[in-house]
């Protein structure tokens, strides 16, 4: 099967927050930031008899909910910027064996059996060449049909750990 894909720096940009923000701990990093946030209101209100915030307070939740979501944006931006790989069109083959990627400064296969996972989102499917190396490929330039044929591909790959729809 042939593909063509290329992905925006938007497209990059939510597909990672959204990789990050599934994480447990800034999950829970966040649910900490909105009791915190709760308690400072609260304790402005006056409406229950707790004690007042100190600066800690105020500075952890600025540190959670400005600074992490800033830091992240950044990083993601140096790294979309500094890899001609995810600004390119690329253009994509799978086989039963192997994935072919042709880009316009590279050229890039893979055998299955080399590939770390493979994870199949509602807007994505992402090929794992280890724990953070994925290959993106967009599903919004894909018809239902050649969506799929990309799922029985990718199903047919043996010893690879398969999450469909997550």
């Amino acid at each position: 099967m042939r593909l063509k894909a290329k992905v925006t720096f938007k497209q990059y940009l939510r597909l990672l927050y959204s990789l990050a923000y599934e994480k447990p701990v800034l999950r829970l990093l966040v649910a900490f930031a909105f009791l915190l946030l709760i308690w400072i209101i609260l304790s402005w209100l006056d409406l229950f008899n707790l004690p007042e915030p100190l600066i800690y307070q105020y500075i952890t939740l600025i540190l959670i909910l400005v600074v992490q979501p800033f830091m992240i944006f950044y990083t993601i931006y140096r790294n979309y910027q500094s890899s001609n790989h995810l600004r390119e069109t690329l253009d994509m083959r799978l086989t039963d064996t192997r994935i072919k990627i042709r880009g316009e400064s590279f050229y890039m296969e893979i055998l299955w059996p080399r590939i770390f996972k493979i994870v199949e989102r509602k807007r994505w499917f992402l090929i794992y060449q280890n724990n953070l190396s994925a290959i993106i490929i967009p599903k919004r330039g894909l018809d239902e049909s050649e969506i799929n044929e990309v799922r029985e591909i990718l199903k047919g790959v043996e010893g690879v750990p398969l999450q469909l729809n997550s």
